[in-house]
């Protein structure tokens, strides 16, 4: 009788979104070795998101929670999106948890992970952390929380409480074992490093004739910079305005931005209100034209807010890669995001945080097409060596397989 891996994650197939792909792919990879239950949010609207993974691979079984789905952008709404979540949550799994299951818990939204300790505490079960965000250290990156405040104070006991009783816990990056480390020293043993992937079977270097998101926009003739993925709190959104408006008498160079999130109304308000119109913005495009839309650029920008260290690993990274661009990352020299850029030279780094240092750069990249070529090259490269789901399941079986056959 195969073991039961219990899958606690808002987003899952058919959601479009980077974690609802991942752990998909992820819980996938687990079929052939456990019963697979998944506990997800049930969405309003689903978009099928086409040529991707089966709705139901054998083995597995998919339960949608329902809660509420207010504008998340909204930091109060948000909150209690997050509340009847966590509610639903807990009675689903006090109600299906077996003695002796294993639990893989993803960190966003951050009480889902609390709610599958209790459940896991109550019914006998072991539990793993999967962290794409720290908290509450994200909180205080963003200027949510002060950190000497009482609340983050006292999150950070839960959190050390949580993490300590946990049976392992998978971190995205170095930078995030290590101040993972640091603050709670006595969890180092339970800690891996696995990496997200890149999709590198469906998103492949392609040339720029042709590129139908470049002619939809008018940019066939523009030396494009791109920004695609979360325009949210952690991203430094602002430092791309100023790089565009100290840009804008550059007509041959563009910037286009995809994607969603807590900061694009401001981003699409300074634009107009700057009059860049060498700036475009578009929404999220299907998952099914992820190819074209990482081919739709010169060159990427990946940019965060100061003190994001450790706290998040852009997901963002191995697509890019897989596409064969070159990246500027704005952020800490001491992130996994500029270890990997400066290791496989694929890019700049740039931790001054100052518009004119990236505008320096993109100049420079835009003047030297050739090493953007070099770049591309060993990004695609490295992103097939590395970072592909072939060479990621593994680790992720290794630890949780191991947790199942204790």
């Amino acid at each position: 009788m195969k073991n039961r891996l219990i899958i606690v994650t808002e987003f899952f197939f058919p959601d479009q979104n980077a974690t609802g792909y991942l752990l998909t792919r992820v819980a996938e990879g687990f079929v052939d070795i456990a019963d697979v239950h998944v506990l997800c949010k049930k969405q309003k609207n689903y978009t099928m998101h086409p040529g991707g993974v089966s709705s139901s691979p054998p083995g597995m079984v998919t339960d949608r929670i329902p809660s509420t789905s207010f504008n998340k952008n909204i930091l109060l709404l948000r909150l209690i999106n997050i509340l009847t979540l966590s509610i639903s949550f807990l009675l689903r799994l006090v109600w299906i948890l077996r003695e002796g299951d294993q639990v893989l818990v993803v960190t966003n939204p951050p009480s889902l992970p609390f709610i599958a300790a209790i459940a896991c505490r109550w019914k006998k079960a072991r539990y793993s952390i999967l962290v794409h965000d720290v908290y509450p250290d994200v909180l205080i990156a963003t200027g949510v929380l002060r950190d000497k405040h009482v609340l983050a104070r006292g999150l950070r006991w839960m959190s050390k409480k949580l993490l300590e009783s946990s049976e392992s816990i998978i971190v995205l990056g170095r930078d995030m074992a290590k101040l993972l480390g640091a603050t709670y020293c006595t969890i180092n043993n339970r800690m891996t490093i696995i990496p997200n992937w890149g999709d590198v079977n469906h998103i492949i270097p392609e040339q720029r004739p042709g590129n139908s998101i470049l002619a939809e926009c008018s940019l066939e003739n523009k030396f494009v910079v791109q920004y695609v993925g979360n325009i949210g709190r952690t991203h430094n959104i602002e430092l791309l305005v100023e790089c565009a408006e100290i840009l804008k008498e550059q007509e041959d160079i563009h910037f286009l931005c995809i994607g969603d999130g807590a900061k694009k109304r401001w981003l699409s308000d300074s634009i107009a209100q700057k009059g860049l119109r060498n700036v475009s913005m578009r929404s999220f495009y299907p998952r099914s034209r992820q190819s074209e839309v990482h081919n739709a650029c010169d060159l990427v920008v990946i940019s965060f807010i100061p003190g994001m260290a450790g706290i998040s690993v852009p997901s963002r990274m191995y697509n890019v890669m897989a596409a064969g661009k070159p990246i500027i990352g704005v952020t800490d020299t001491h992130s996994e995001l500029a270890m990997v850029i400066q290791e496989e030279n694929i890019g700049w780094v740039v931790s001054s945080y100052r518009a004119q240092d990236v505008v320096d750069v993109i100049l420079s990249a835009k003047a030297a097409m050739n090493t953007l070529v070099d770049m591309g090259l060993r990004a695609r490269k490295t992103a097939e060596e590395k970072y592909t789901f072939e060479k990621v399941i593994p680790l992720y079986r290794n630890v949780l397989f191991n947790n199942m056959k204790e």
